[in-house]
């Protein structure tokens, strides 16, 4: 492996002299090494300026994705908020990752959708009505609370994680639905 000022002296050499003999005595004496480089090195490292007009080691990092996808899914994730990232995979025949990945992009994170609904003047007596109810119940039965939470907390969790809805959108305020 030579440095890239190695590199870029025996491209030089190979196209002033044309000779491969010539590139590497020049090799020898400007920098002191005892071994040069071969016909072969010298002709990938020719060829590969030729190609990607670079002499340094490209990134063999991930997939790229395009301007176009993300900027096409970072439109679509706020049209329709309740959407998962796996149906409009889907429905956008892309992998789930690049949909995620776009979606981390675009600064987009799942929160629980909360459904309220709105509360009229005629609802007040009722309101009223259950929080008495509801007061003289737990007075009456004091433990009754700490038996139902105790008992019921696992298939509630479980039954409120399987129904929750996600929507994606870039603050942390809740997304109300009517």
């Amino acid at each position: 492996m030579y440095t890239v000022e190695q590199s870029v002296f025996l491209v030089r050499k190979y196209w002033q002299t044309g000779s491969f003999k010539a590139c590497q005595t020049a090799f020898r004496t400007e920098f002191g090494e005892r071994r040069a480089p071969s016909k072969c090195c010298v002709q990938k490292l020719v060829k590969k300026l030729e190609t990607t007009g670079s002499l340094l080691t490209q990134h063999a990092g991930g997939r790229k994705m395009s301007e176009e996808t993300t900027h096409d899914l970072k439109e679509a994730l706020p049209e329709s908020p309740s959407k998962s990232l796996r149906r409009l995979s889907q429905e956008t025949n892309l992998p789930y990752s690049t949909c995620q990945r776009a979606a981390k992009k675009a600064k987009l994170r799942a929160f629980p959708v909360s459904c309220l609904q709105e509360l009229l003047p005629m609802d007040h007596e009722k309101r009223v009505r259950f929080c008495l109810w509801i007061k003289d119940f737990l007075t009456q039965n004091a433990g009754i609370l700490d038996h139902f939470l105790y008992r019921r907390s696992m298939v509630l969790s479980e039954r409120i994680r399987k129904l929750s809805k996600h929507a994606y959108m870039d603050s942390r305020k809740p997304s109300y639905c009517a």
